[in-house]
């Protein structure tokens, strides 16, 4: 049996565990689930299906500045093409790794090395985890009231505070370690530096306010799904489920986050006084108006403009050097061609 195989298989066993479990410790009604559903407000729906590709073309227009500093001219139409398709292939891949599909995009169309382009990628998701991970720790703090009770608000301005000083200390910690010989002497770390510069840099304050305004979009959108389903909730508070339920979806234990995402909202929209059946309607429909619309049309892109499976070998052992240490450095380009 192939790896890749064995993955699907326990990526479908993990799915059905987890779902398995979740109904058997929730009261679920289907006829309740029916009413819910049938109660859509479809006009806030449909509404909210334009969310993700603006999203998306917000994104990708963050992924052209950051090539841009990297010397590469890239068309911003071919960023966002190339953005439609990665997100389409990330779904099903593990924590979302098939997004690195932009690589393969960028270096088919330009003459670009693969260390800088490969940079740029790592680059961009590290503005998203970012985000998610500031925003889903703050709900943390916020929703188990730890460590004392505070508005939202207060929580996400500590976390900030306590995030920018840990990235400013990571790149400290990192260029103090590659100025020794010993760890100077793997390349992995010298590519997470060059890609973290391209994080905490003057003009990576620009590719940050891209950032805050693609998930205002996202969280807005959101909203009105909830509103859909005649739920109202404060915009900070719809803002730390989404993170949360995305921060879950990125572990690699069943298929595009089914499960996990359910188990996920139940929990937490169980603190407003919601039902499962809302919570799981919710999570259904958030889904398909994000998720699954995005990939429809990402799908398009990906079958107009497929990359070519040469390329994707070729990097794919470059990848694997990298991390491994056994890929050399060079120059400016590092690991040019």
């Amino acid at each position: 049996m192939s790896r890749k195989a064995l993955s699907w298989i326990i990526k479908i066993a993990g799915t059905i565990i987890i779902l398995v479990f979740l109904f058997s410790r929730i009261h679920f009604s289907v006829g309740d689930f029916q009413k819910v559903i049938s109660s859509l407000n479809l006009w806030y729906f449909l509404l909210s299906l334009g969310g993700v590709i603006i999203i998306l073309a917000v994104k990708s227009y963050r992924w052209k500045i950051l090539l841009s500093g990297e010397g590469i001219d890239y068309h911003p139409f071919k960023a966002f093409t190339a953005y439609l398709a990665s997100f389409t292939i990330g779904i099903v891949t593990p924590g979302r790794i098939g997004e690195i599909a932009r690589l393969y995009y960028v270096r088919e169309d330009s003459p670009v090395d693969f260390y800088s382009a490969f940079k740029t990628v790592v680059s961009d998701r590290v503005f998203d985890l970012t985000t998610l991970l500031l925003l889903g720790t703050a709900g943390f703090l916020y929703y188990f009231e730890f460590p004392v009770i505070l508005p939202g608000y207060v929580y996400l301005i500590i976390v900030l505070g306590a995030f920018i000083i840990l990235y400013f200390l990571f790149w400290l910690i990192i260029n103090r370690l590659l100025k020794m010989p010993f760890f100077s002497r793997f390349s992995v770390l010298g590519f997470i530096r060059d890609a973290w510069r391209l994080v905490i840099n003057r003009r990576s304050i620009v590719c940050w306010i891209i950032t805050v305004l693609a998930y205002l979009v996202y969280f807005t959108t959101a909203g009105w799904v909830f509103r859909a389903l005649h739920i109202d909730i404060s915009f900070i508070d719809v803002a730390f489920i989404l993170c949360i339920m995305s921060l879950a979806t990125i572990i690699p234990i069943s298929i595009a986050g089914f499960g996990t995402r359910e188990a996920t909202l139940v929990l937490l929209l169980a603190r407003y006084g919601l039902s499962a059946e809302t919570a799981i309607s919710f999570s259904l429909l958030q889904f398909t108006a994000f998720f699954l619309w995005g990939a429809i049309v990402g799908m398009v892109a990906w079958i107009l403009k497929p990359v070519s499976l040469k390329l994707v070998k070729e990097d794919s052992l470059r990848i694997w050097k990298l991390v491994t240490g056994s890929h050399q450095t060079s120059g400016n380009n590092r690991a040019a061609e």
